[in-house]
């Protein structure tokens, strides 16, 4: 049997939790020096109401030992497996998988894994999982499924927008004097990815504005393929969500859409209130609409 793996990068909700068969690799939520397993030890609700209290949480990836004893599992079962990974840019969890795979060459050849990098993370990550799990469920080999898996990961196109600059502020990826201006004048900022790095693409002053520039960029991008899924993900702001889901279904009738929530990895570091977007830039040669 082919199994899909996600990590802590890619957001669930109920539809993909009841729909999908998969396996959760993941990472660690630090608050106040104690250690959490995302999801097992904390929940989502936790890790919001810790940051409503001010508290900066950290993250941490998973262990090679916690990584290895997941594969062996699938390894004595006989089964071919495909991991949807966060971005090796930001975060060290890809080379620790990859590290765990360079063993079992050696050791056990005929296990195949395919390890994807999903180039960003949030609802770009799953995307790519709801493509590899529709492609398991349809029957498609493994070679197919992890040739198309890296193929997404190629053509996909995510926007997001904070809310609050001081969670920038204080993760270090923005200056005090920035940020106070930013608040001052009301500046969001628009950012996307690169093979490299986060980037802000532009800025742009309110809310209201900010989340029509995210449709923007969004329709820009996948004009030659709209009848998609477009995801759409929040940290704790359902409402911001759901403003930019309404401009979506405007600009873009076509698209279906659908409403995630950040994962706590990834929430830490955007912030309450962020927002993301994300779709496919160009049509696959293999795309199953997801019902």
């Amino acid at each position: 049997m082919i199994k899909l793996i996600i990590d802590s990068g890619a957001d669930q909700n109920t539809w993909f939790l009841e729909k999908y068969d998969f396996d959760f690799l993941p990472l660690s939520i630090i608050l106040d020096d104690k250690q959490y397993l995302d999801k097992e030890e904390i929940s989502l609700k936790e890790l919001h109401y810790a940051m409503k209290q001010g508290k900066m949480p950290s993250t941490s990836q998973p262990s090679p030992g916690s990584i290895k004893e997941k594969l062996e599992k699938y390894r004595k079962n006989g089964d071919e497996v495909i991991i949807v990974s966060l971005w090796k840019e930001i975060s060290g969890t890809y080379q620790n998988i990859q590290s765990v795979l360079d063993e079992y060459k050696d050791t056990h050849p005929e296990f195949k894994v395919a390890l994807i990098d999903c180039r960003s993370g949030s609802v770009a990550a799953t995307l790519i999982a709801i493509q590899v799990a529709e492609m398991i469920q349809a029957g498609y080999s493994f070679d197919e499924i992890s040739k198309q898996a890296e193929w997404n990961a190629t053509h996909l196109s995510i926007y997001l927008t904070v809310d609050d600059l001081n969670w920038l502020v204080k993760g270090g990826r923005l200056s005090k004097t920035a940020g106070f201006m930013g608040a001052a004048l009301n500046v969001k900022p628009i950012i996307s990815v690169n093979d490299k790095e986060l980037f802000s693409e532009n800025v742009v002053r309110g809310k209201k504005r900010v989340y029509t520039k995210l449709v923007d960029k969004i329709k820009t991008e996948t004009s030659d393929f709209t009848e998609q899924l477009y995801l759409i993900s929040h940290v704790d702001q359902e409402e911001n969500a759901k403003l930019v889901e309404a401009q979506l279904k405007e600009e873009i009738p076509k698209a279906k859409t659908m409403i995630f929530e950040f994962g706590a990895v990834l929430a830490a570091h955007i912030g309450l209130g962020g927002v993301a977007v994300a779709a496919l830039n160009e049509k696959p040669e293999t795309y199953i609409f997801p019902h």
